[in-house]
């Protein structure tokens, strides 16, 4: 990926009366956690907000600026965002060596028609992302996964992935990715929409009650004789 700037200031002071004045003022309270260390800081929310919103934004490489630390490289760790507005209120930023790998979690991107589609099949996706181990200058922006070949009862699993060169996968051994399913069959989806029996109209009266009523109308006729 390449590398995008990000404008950065020191600040001073913790808890939730300063952060709420910075964030009044437009500026996004964070951390950068170091090599070694930590130091609160303040980023520009709408530059984050639109990066998360991007495909791939978490790992995207940072090159930081002001605030005696530039030319560090950094990446999102982890974000905090408002239960009601839904906007981003804390930001936690990673100090990264370009030229070590790290893990990261990428998304797969999944391409092509199954043949499995055209004979009524279904696809089952099991895992939408995968974790990686790479350059941070090489992490990929999402991994294609092409499902063209899965007929019904056929999966792909993570040894079945072509990774780019100098990217290995870790994590759970060849996990199944996306399955192909045969499709449910209809007299049982019938049968489970249909009513188990047919509803009472409670308006009409039924013959036994009819009958039963007569019975003890008659019997209350014979003891008045």
């Amino acid at each position: 990926m390449e590398q995008q700037s990000l404008s950065v200031e020191s600040r001073t002071g913790t808890g939730k009366s300063v952060t709420r004045k910075l964030r009044a003022v437009g500026k996004l309270p964070a951390v950068l956690y170091g090599l070694g260390k930590s130091q609160p800081i303040t980023v520009e929310p709408s530059f984050i907000t639109k990066l998360l919103l991007s495909e791939g934004g978490r790992n995207q490489i940072l090159n930081l600026k002001g605030a005696g630390l530039d030319g560090k490289h950094v990446l999102v760790k982890d974000y905090d965002v408002d239960p009601v507005t839904r906007k981003l209120v804390h930001v936690d930023l990673l100090e990264i060596d370009v030229t070590k790998k790290i893990e990261v979690t990428v998304a797969l991107n999944f391409t092509g028609k199954a043949i499995g589609i055209g004979e009524g099949g279904v696809l089952n996706f099991i895992e939408r992302t995968i974790r990686i181990k790479c350059l941070p200058t090489a992490i990929p922006q999402h991994i294609d996964v092409d499902v063209s070949g899965l007929a019904i009862g056929d999966s792909l699993h993570s040894d079945d992935l072509n990774l780019p060169e100098g990217i290995e996968k870790t994590g759970q051994l060849n996990s199944t990715l996306v399955t192909c399913v045969p499709p449910t069959k209809e007299e049982e989806a019938v049968a489970s929409l249909a009513p188990t029996a047919e509803p009472e109209v409670i308006t009409e009266k039924k013959p036994a009650e009819g009958a039963a009523t007569a019975g003890a109308d008659a019997k209350k006729e014979e003891k008045k004789k």
